[in-house]
C-alpha cells in the first residue's frame, strides 16, 4: 500500500469514527433532572394515559428550588404522545370576559395550548378536575317543576356546567322564555360568575341536554 493509499485509509477511518461519535451524541438519551418534589417522567406518563384525552385536569408544577407554583394550571388534555402531552388551558372567568368584549386580548395567564414534556421533570401532581368527576345535574323532574312555577321576566339565580368553557357558570338574570314541551328556556343574564355585564347576555338552555345544577327565585 502506497503513502497516498495509507493516508486515504487513515482519513476514512477517522471520518467514520467521527460520524459514529456524533451519531452517538444524537442517540444518547438526555439525562432527566427532576426538580425537588416532582414526579418521575414515567409516572407522569402513566397518570396522563390513565386519565385519557378530553379530560380536564389540574396540574401543579414545581420551581427549580422545589417551591410549588402558587396555583395549579387547569387544562383539558387534547393529545397524548410518547414524549409529551398537550393541554388546552381553561380559564372560565377569562373566557367570559373575552366573550363579552372582543377587543380584550389576554396574554399572561391566558388560554391557548401547552405541551408538557415528561422529561422536563417539573410536574408535581396531576389530578382530574373535581368539576368533571363530582358535578351531577339536579333531578330533571324537580327542575321542570321549578321552571313551570316561574313567571316570564321573573328574576332568578341559575347554576349550570358549561362544557365549552370547562367550568360552572353561576348567573343572575331574568327568565325571558320557556317551553315545557321540550324543556327549553332562555335567561337574560345581568351577572355571570360575579362579573356584572355591561350588556345583558341571553343564554338558551335545555334541561335534558345541558347540565343544569340549580334554579332559584330571587326574593
Amino acid at each position: 500500500m502506497g503513502k497516498g493509499e495509507r493516508f486515504f485509509s487513515k482519513n476514512l477511518i477517522f471520518e467514520q469514527g467521527r460520524q459514529r461519535y456524533f451519531l452517538g451524541l444524537f442517540k444518547r438519551k438526555k439525562k432527566v433532572e427532576l426538580r425537588p418534589g416532582a414526579l418521575p417522567p414515567e409516572k407522569v406518563k402513566e397518570i396522563v394515559k390513565k386519565i385519557g384525552k378530553n379530560k380536564k385536569v389540574n396540574i401543579r408544577r414545581v420551581e427549580y428550588d422545589g417551591t410549588p407554583e402558587e396555583k395549579p394550571i387547569t387544562v383539558r388534555i387534547i393529545d397524548i404522545k410518547d414524549d409529551y402531552f398537550t393541554g388546552n388551558v381553561i380559564n372560565v372567568e377569562r373566557s367570559i370576559k373575552q366573550e363579552l368584549d372582543e377587543k380584550v386580548v389576554y396574554i399572561k395567564g391566558g388560554g391557548g395550548t401547552i405541551d408538557f414534556y415528561y422529561e422536563d421533570g417539573d410536574i408535581m401532581s396531576i389530578e382530574e378536575d373535581v368539576d368533571e368527576v363530582v358535578i351531577e345535574q339536579r333531578n330533571i323532574g324537580e327542575l321542570v317543576e321549578i321552571l313551570d312555577a316561574l313567571d316570564i321576566n321573573e328574576e332568578i339565580l341559575i347554576s349550570y356546567y358549561d362544557e365549552a368553557k370547562g367550568g360552572v357558570i353561576n348567573g343572575r338574570g331574568r327568565l325571558i322564555s320557556k317551553n315545557l314541551e321540550n324543556n327549553d328556556f332562555e335567561v337574560e343574564f345581568s351577572v355571570i360568575n360575579e362579573i356584572e355585564l355591561d350588556r345583558p347576555k341571553v343564554v338558551k338552555l335545555n334541561l335534558e341536554k345541558d347540565k343544569v345544577l340549580d334554579i332559584e327565585v330571587v326574593f
